[in-house]
């Protein structure tokens, strides 16, 4: 098994782009940056994998009472305290880990999740309707030729063989919303389920800033030639690509990818 992990923050084109769409020029004042809202974390021993996409807070209300963007985000440190609950959680039942363990990882972290938004309470600000800073995430774990997977609303886990051709994606559908934000009864809108493994198929796991390049046929050929290089070359797609179309390929995007 190989894998990378890429994490890219938003691009000037980007945010320039979305600030003249929504009358936030002078708002951010030239200001082309954006508060890191994705985390991922990649662990060989044993192979979890983890990404996760803060809920974007909501600019309208920090317009009207003329306050930054807060830099670091709390919707950043609801995707970074998914992330590391996913791994501590796996990491204690990965000997014996089966399906049944998917909820319950998710609940763990989900639960940590809940003791972050109790301390700051709810928000205006949290970009979302639960009023509580949000996430949303994806996670795989790789045992004994399976993949064990979760996802919820726009994080995505897609599976292709050797060749790309797709086998599977999950959906990325955040209706009824579904979202991380420590509610308990955010598990019942889980996508979950397991793969088996085939030589060289390869697994994405992403954020949904990434989900146009994973859907780009061009994006897949990348990947018939796994080698070093590699993401040298996704680099200099994903400078091209911005280029042309920013809003679909410079978002945040985070993804780890993974050849069995």
């Amino acid at each position: 098994m190989k894998y990378f992990s890429i994490l890219e923050q938003s691009s000037k084109e980007a945010i320039r782009e979305f600030a003249e769409k929504r009358n936030l020029t002078d708002y951010i004042k030239g200001n082309y940056q954006h508060s890191q809202e994705d985390y991922l974390i990649a662990s060989n021993t044993p192979p979890i994998f983890v990404v996760s996409d803060g809920v974007t807070l909501n600019f309208m209300k920090l317009v009207e009472s003329n306050t930054k963007y807060p830099n670091p985000s709390p919707a950043g440190a609801v995707a970074k305290i998914f992330c590391e609950a996913v791994i501590k959680s796996v990491k204690e039942k990965y000997e014996k880990f089966n399906e049944k363990d998917l909820a319950a990882v998710f609940k763990e972290a989900n639960n940590e999740v809940a003791e972050y938004n109790r301390r700051v309470g709810k928000s205006d600000i949290s970009g979302n309707k639960t009023g509580f800073y949000s996430a949303t995430g994806s996670f795989v774990i790789i045992r004994d030729n399976k993949a064990y997977w979760v996802s919820i609303c726009d994080s995505f886990v897609a599976l292709f063989d050797n060749e790309m051709n797709l086998k599977f994606m999950s959906t990325g559908v955040c209706s009824p919303y579904a979202v991380i934000n420590g509610e308990k009864y955010m598990v019942d809108y889980l996508e979950k389920g397991i793969f088996n493994l085939e030589r060289g198929d390869r697994i994405f796991v992403f954020t949904d800033g990434f989900e146009q390049y994973v859907r780009n046929p061009d994006f897949q050929k990348l990947f018939l030639e796994w080698n070093g290089n590699i993401k040298e070359r996704i680099a200099i797609f994903s400078e091209k690509m911005n280029l042309e179309d920013p809003t679909k390929y410079g978002q945040e995007r985070s993804i780890i990818a993974i050849s069995s």
